[in-house]
């Protein structure tokens, strides 16, 4: 285990013992409907708070706030009416039922009605129920892509042919894999905060916060807390928290994964356009057969005017800037005494020459323009695929630019003192260029 990995690994233990933010979450909801105590409720001190089975009332709210509790939060609760098996098969259909993306998804699963109805086989312990309602109701938001994620997963799973059991188990891990994010304060998970690099590592810890919670639902397949653990990483390493690679990365992971992703693409964007050029972009980081299985089922570009969003020709002159500054000073990344990239490195490289290959596709060499420029001005319909594409390209930019701040304290020791100053060279560049496309 690196410095890093248990610098991550204590933070999220001190995330979850400490509880503060998920208990003023859970105290922000004893505003609006009633709390029962599952259990007696200690203080870490072994100050018994709240007798189980007791209302959790202004007053005794108030006290529970001022206490670090000596089990979590999250454990000790139920509500009424909370966010049980049907509830959430009922909610899942109502995001089928209004979206043309998920209504061809579910068509296309062999299935439809398994993946209106399928979450209401699932048997949830309470303490599940709870933080889940408490999603429901206090980061809705969050709630919506627990849903989405786990009907895409339900979508491959189906087409994967998993068994019944296998299945149950992946969707609880779908349901489970962001409640780390629960114990996250939820500033930073804003979409309208601009993340620093110091608090970047709150984020990346949520992954094994997650992992911590689902492991004390025993009655549930390990598999389900190893996949709420691997489900940010990536088959290349270029993933989080551990950097695991292919063989290591489990295969509820996997599906957790690539759901995870594709749930964000369709709720942030509305279109499938987008999620066309994550699998041409993305095949090293994800399972080949999954991704064929997402484009299958809902990655056929949608019926729309061939008109782009924006102005592809300084995109792509800006992306070229970015790539031809990489050329001259890639040679420099490498070890001491060493023509190659230092290992810690390669999930650039070889994400650097993803991005460039995936332009080429497109009939774009930085070194020749002209041509694609005139092909852009004359056809709408290719500058509006290749502006889809570019919003891939500046995802993938600022994805880049995260890890290599994430790792940066590994990464500087490994290099000469030129590989620094060029690599904090581009990372300025890089960011310079996030700045100015607004990521």
């Amino acid at each position: 285990m690196t410095h890093a990995d248990s610098r991550y690994e204590n933070l999220a233990r001190q995330a979850l013992d400490d509880g503060a933010h998920y208990v003023k979450t859970v105290a922000d909801l004893a505003h609006r409907t009633e709390l029962v105590a599952d259990a007696d409720i200690y203080a870490a001190d072994g100050t018994r708070l709240a007798a189980k089975g007791a209302l959790i009332g202004g007053e005794l709210r108030d006290k529970l706030l001022k206490h670090k509790l000596l089990r979590p939060a999250g454990l000790s609760f139920s509500v009424p009416d909370g966010a049980m098996s049907t509830s959430l098969a009922q909610q899942t259909a109502r995001l089928i039922d209004g979206d043309a993306c998920l209504r061809q998804l579910a068509e296309r699963s062999g299935d439809a009605l398994d993946m209106r109805h399928g979450l209401a086989r699932l048997s949830l312990p309470p303490t599940l129920a709870f933080m889940l309602t408490v999603a429901r109701e206090q980061r809705p938001r969050l709630f919506r892509h627990l849903l989405l994620v786990a009907l895409i997963a339900h979508y491959l799973a189906l087409c994967r042919g998993l068994s019944e059991k296998d299945t149950a188990s992946l969707l609880v891990a779908a349901l489970c894999h962001d409640l780390g994010e629960l114990h996250t304060d939820p500033a930073l998970l804003d979409p309208q905060h601009r993340i620093g690099d110091t608090e970047r590592r709150y984020i990346y810890v949520h992954p094994i916060t997650g992992h911590l919670i689902a492991r004390e639902f025993a009655q549930f397949d390990p598999a389900v807390a190893t996949a709420v653990l691997q489900h940010q990483e990536r088959l290349d390493g270029s993933g989080y928290p551990y950097g695991l690679r292919a063989e290591r990365i489990g295969t509820f992971a996997r599906i957790v994964g690539i759901a995870d992703v594709c749930a964000s693409i369709l709720d942030r964007f509305g279109s499938n356009e987008r999620l066309a050029a994550l699998m041409r972009l993305n095949r090293q980081k994800f399972d080949i057969g999954l991704l064929a299985l997402l484009h299958e089922g809902i990655g056929h570009p949608s019926p729309a005017p061939a008109v782009p969003r924006s102005a592809p020709q300084a995109r792509l002159q800006a992306a070229a800037g970015l790539l031809e500054r990489w050329a001259e000073f890639r040679p420099a990344l490498a070890g001491a005494g060493s023509g190659q990239p230092v290992p810690e490195l390669a999930f650039l490289v070889e994400r650097m020459a993803s991005l460039r290959h995936m332009l080429l596709q497109f009939g774009f060499d930085p070194d020749s323009q002209q041509l694609l420029m005139e092909l852009l001005a004359d056809d709408p319909q290719i500058a509006a695929e290749l502006d889809a594409a570019l919003d891939e390209v500046r995802w993938q930019f600022a994805d880049l630019e995260r890890e290599i701040a994430r790792r940066r304290e590994v990464i500087e020791p490994l290099l000469t003192a030129d590989g620094k100053r060029l690599l904090n060279e581009w990372t300025t560049q890089l960011r310079a260029h996030l700045a100015a496309a607004g990521d």
